[in-house]
């Protein structure tokens, strides 16, 4: 396998913009089309006043006042309806924006979860939370403003061209070419723009590792003098991720100081232009007067595709993160191993044959490994530290494929059943049990089959706790059942964290019980109470149990020395 691998750069079927565009699917059409009709009506209302100044100049100047009040109704109506136009567009964008944005986030996450466990045991949490807030944040900007923007600067330019070709094609020729060396320079800062974009976001990945690595070893930071070495390392980062932010606002500054100063000769070339072109008799004051409100606009406009070009750029570089990561390799649905007959008469619920595994090349953690547990049996793995007992567990659990040998469980195999059904027949309670910040009640919920805690009635919840010894010092809890264990259960003793997670693998209620030393890290008196507990799930059910304690390797019919 190669879970968890960047497809290379160079596997792009497309450019990362198109891609990230295509994202949006059949909402793409409706969200293209509010940014033209915006654009559009915006622009439209610009050009209706210039055509009112021109008209109201001429009239000026043929000293008329006839048809003046219909012209001034006729432009009036035309702004009206283009700035409705406008705003219905800008209204109906908005809301294309936030779906595509929504749906972003949303398929990132989906992504994590079908990751396989190989990702997360060898890259650090901060990365993927660097992806899912900084790289999809500043990758929305595409949809949520960039793009709007770029287009709108684009599509207004091209609007406001054609009147001013209209009133004076050669004025209009003129201007453009002052405007196409305003752009050309503003095109020399896209690269080092969209370059500045990936270094500032895999800085910032950094920095998010570090600040993860200080909250996840608060303990460690109070206690031992590694909080200044993390804490230099954090500031490090952000050192590094400030001067990157620097660079990029030097860079923006320099491009909107060239901006003004194209500005100023823009308007300095047209009143020399405009001048020129008047005394020749090759324009109308009017139409002179037109061109000038409108080029005001298209000026702005224009230096705003030099301006907006490199932001894009920066985003697309986030966006270029989220493609590597949505190109990793996913969990498959099922593993390609050879079936097995062993256990489908039902005498073996577990029958692991000949399984090799290794998380390196050059260092095998499993060899030839085999095992039967009967149905209603209980089996205790056994051997040193490092000899594979926590990776038999996940290579029953199904988080890594073994490079040979075949698995059979309730006979079902990878032959005949996907990885989320032969899930579906353990429980499964491991040495560290995680407590989300919900209530107890719910902690013990996420275990139903349905994995909806609304749906699991409160007399199960409660009938699971009092089989794993846990409904006594709940009920002692300030809120009960409703009590919330503090991120992570911190809040509860290990004991009691323990009791917990083996009433979630009660409520399951899974034909096969998985244990990874369930007691190795508990008192005396928390570890009777959790073997208490562990005696009367295991009863009737088939039970593997990874233990190094003499009273939990007490209670196994069966013991296996791994690594033997």
């Amino acid at each position: 396998m190669q879970s968890g691998r960047e497809v290379h750069k160079t596997e792009k079927k497309s450019p990362v913009f198109f891609w990230f565009m295509g994202l949006m699917e059949e909402r793409l059409p409706f969200y293209l089309a509010a940014i033209l009709i915006s654009t559009v009506g915006q622009a439209m209302g610009r050009i209706a006043n210039a055509w009112l100044v021109k008209d109201i100049i001429a009239a000026a100047q043929e000293r008329r006042t006839e048809g003046l009040a219909v012209t001034v109704a006729f432009n009036f109506f035309l702004f009206v309806v283009s700035w409705l136009v406008w705003r219905f567009g800008i209204i109906h964008y908005n809301i294309e924006a936030k779906h595509g944005i929504a749906k972003v986030e949303k398929m990132v996450f989906a992504k994590a979860l079908r990751l396989p466990m190989e990702y997360y045991e060898k890259n650090h949490s901060g990365d993927f939370m660097s992806r899912l807030t900084f790289d999809v944040e500043r990758a929305g900007d595409i949809y949520g403003s960039r793009l709007r923007r770029l287009s709108a600067a684009v599509i207004s330019s091209v609007v406001y061209l054609i009147p001013m070709f209209y009133y004076s094609y050669r004025l209009t020729f003129c201007l453009l070419a002052v405007s196409l060396l305003s752009f050309a320079v503003n095109g020399y800062f896209m690269k080092p723009m969209k370059r500045l974009g990936g270094e500032l976001s895999a800085q910032n990945g950094k920095m998010m590792e570090h600040l993860t690595d200080i909250l996840a070893g608060m303990e460690l930071v109070k206690i031992f003098p590694v909080g200044k070495r993390l804490l230099a390392d954090y500031e490090a980062a952000s050192e590094n991720c400030c001067q990157t932010e620097k660079k990029t606002n030097r860079l923006s500054a320099a491009l909107e100081s060239l901006n003004c100063l194209f500005d100023l000769l823009g308007t300095l070339a047209f009143l020399g232009l405009g001048i020129v072109f008047l005394s020749y008799g090759m324009i109308g004051l009017g139409e002179l007067t037109a061109v000038y409100t409108i080029y005001g606009t298209f000026r702005y406009v224009f230096l705003d595709i030099g301006l907006y070009l490199p932001q894009m750029m920066n985003c697309v570089a986030n966006a270029g993160r989220l493609y590597d990561f949505m190109q990793m390799e996913e969990e498959p649905e099922r593993y390609e191993m050879p079936d097995t007959e062993a256990g489908k008469d039902g005498t073996y619920a577990v029958t692991m044959e000949h399984i090799s595994f290794s998380y390196e090349k050059d260092r095998e953690i499993v060899k030839d490994f085999s095992m039967q547990v009967k149905a209603g049996s209980c089996v205790a793995l056994v051997g040193e530290s490092g000899c594979g007992k926590s990776t038999i567990a996940k290579l029953l659990l199904g988080f890594y494929e073994p490079w040979g040998g075949r698995i059979s469980i309730c006979g079902k195999s990878a032959e005949n059943a996907s990885l989320h059904e032969m899930r579906s027949l353990i429980s499964y309670v491991p040495q560290e049990p995680y407590l989300y910040g919900v209530s107890i009640a719910e902690n013990i919920a996420y275990g139903s089959r349905s994995g909806r805690p609304e749906e699991v009635p409160m007399e199960e919840i409660i009938k699971a706790a009092k089989t794993a010894n846990a409904h006594e010092f709940i009920m002692a809890l300030p809120d009960g059942y409703q009590t919330i264990p503090g991120e992570r259960g911190n809040t509860l003793s290990g004991g009691e964290k323990q009791r917990i997670a083996i009433a979630r693998a009660v409520l399951k209620n899974a034909p096969v019980l998985l244990l990874d030393e369930a007691t190795s890290a508990l008192d005396n008196e928390s570890e009777r109470l959790v073997n208490e507990a562990l005696d009367r799930v295991c009863r009737g059910r088939t039970t593997i149990m990874i233990a190094h304690r003499s009273s939990t390797i007490a209670m196994a019919d069966e013991v296996i020395v791994v690594g033997s």
